[in-house]
């Protein structure tokens, strides 16, 4: 079912500082694809091996919830929390939990669920240096679906202690101003790599329209099978599993997930997946601009569960950084990336409150969440617009786990039903996209 074409060395010899972590005596870029699906992609739940059958039963309850169509707030309410719910499933695949043994079983297994669900998928994880690799990524669709689901797994689903020096790397780190140079905002330098080395790995589109790149997929592609293909990139993705709906011109969208150090990677990636490049003014200053022609891609949506501080508009002494326009939030902002994020945040989890002191005040923070919050107290329901959130029987309690953030927003997602009135006609088809 796998076609893996470069894999991680097996022997592994070298200490990790201190910490006596064992890594690969000799690191390289790991791509994986799975055999691709044809439209009918009957789904086998039964075959779902990563997560329990509860959480099976979750994602399908709330891919119907997705489905549905109406105007109803609280069906808005109902939908969000039923794709959250569902990109946190995503993310518990891509842990793997129920598996035990090398990561490579994992990542397969975890691929088989993907497939399972009736998703195209494939996995990257490219060399950051003769001994690691960094950051690990996911991507799945549908065929046709118009849509591909970006997932950066956490430090738990890491295949080497890169992941936790990337971590931990919270300096302040910013581009040199390069005309036509991918935009990855000012922040946590960790994660700022992981984003320049999917670059450099050609992850991002080369493409630069919509029109290019359905030329990318045409001609050229025909015959060629995704066992054949060298990396993982945006592009070749979309050419081996036919993403693309014929009947529409629009922007493919992106729905970016990640947990943890995942989210942290994620944040700073948006500015990439969205196209947005360095240019030089003619008074000689730098701006950031968004793509000239036709970008083929959208970001739809960004969840992003127990995020670290990675995007930092603020200097080390806590000042806003000088120039307004090249402030990462307000780039995002200007690029509508703010009001599609959402920072999704338990009590409790110390991950997002994690912060690196800086300039001569130690209680100086530079980084800042971006996006809207989506509050979960301790115990109860999230709450998405600062309302009164309803108690209900806590199962998990370690707040960091991506299966306590899933449990808490599928309760959401039952919550909302209760509240919804009922549809006049319930054998309406549902005209939302399929998630």
């Amino acid at each position: 079912m796998f076609c893996k074409n470069i894999t991680v060395g097996a022997l592994r010899t070298a200490l990790l500082g201190v910490m006596g972590f064992l890594v690969p005596a000799c690191a390289s870029d790991q791509y994986y694809w799975a055999l691709p699906i044809d439209a009918a992609g009957a789904q086998d739940w039964e075959s779902v091996s990563c997560i329990d059958n509860d959480a099976v039963n979750a994602f399908r309850r709330s891919q119907a919830a997705v489905e549905r169509s109406d105007d109803n707030a609280l069906n808005e309410n109902e939908q969000l929390f039923a794709e959250m719910t569902i990109t946190a499933l995503i993310g518990e695949i891509a842990y793997c939990d129920a598996v035990q043994g090398e990561e490579e079983k994992k990542i397969r297994t975890a691929m088989r669920d993907y497939r399972a669900l009736s998703y195209n998928a494939a996995y990257i994880r490219p060399q950051l240096s003769p001994l690691t690799t960094f950051p690990s990524v996911y991507l799945l669709s549908k065929p046709q679906s118009h849509r591909i689901i970006v997932y950066f797994p956490g430090l738990d689903a890491a295949a080497s202690p890169a992941d936790l020096l990337q971590s931990l790397k919270a300096g302040a780190a910013e581009d040199q101003p390069f005309p036509g140079r991918l935009y990855i905002p000012r922040g946590h330098e960790g994660f700022r790599e992981g984003v320049l080395n999917l670059a450099d790995d050609g992850f991002f589109l080369q493409a630069k329209s919509f029109e290019e790149l359905e030329q990318e997929c045409g001609p050229a592609a025909e015959g060629s099978e995704s066992s054949n293909r060298k990396i993982v990139s945006l592009a070749s993705f979309i050419c081996a599993y036919d993403v693309i709906d014929p009947s529409r011109s629009d922007p493919i969208e992106l729905v970016v997930g990640g947990h943890s150090l995942g989210a942290g990677v994620a944040q700073s990636a948006l500015g990439a997946f969205s196209g947005l490049t360095w240019r030089q003014e003619n008074t000689g200053s730098w701006t950031v601009a968004p793509p000239e022609r036709n970008w083929p891609f959208r970001v739809s949506a960004a969840y992003l569960y127990s995020p670290p501080l990675a995007l930092y508009p603020r200097d080390e002494s806590c000042r806003p950084i000088a120039r307004e326009d090249v402030n990462p939030k307000n780039v995002y902002a200007a690029n509508g990336l703010i009001d599609r994020t959402y920072s999704i945040i338990k009590d409790g989890d110390p991950i997002p409150d994690l912060w690196r002191p800086g300039g001569p005040s130690i209680n100086c923070v530079e980084g800042e969440h971006i996006g809207k919050k989506v509050a979960i107290p301790r115990g109860e329901d999230p709450d998405v617009a600062a309302k009164q959130p309803v108690a209900f029987d806590w199962h998990n309690p370690f707040p960091h786990r991506l299966q306590s953030y899933r449990r808490a927003l599928e309760n959401a997602v039952r919550q909302t039903q209760q509240k919804r009135p009922k549809s006049t006609d319930e054998t309406a088809p549902a005209q939302r996209a399929e998630y």
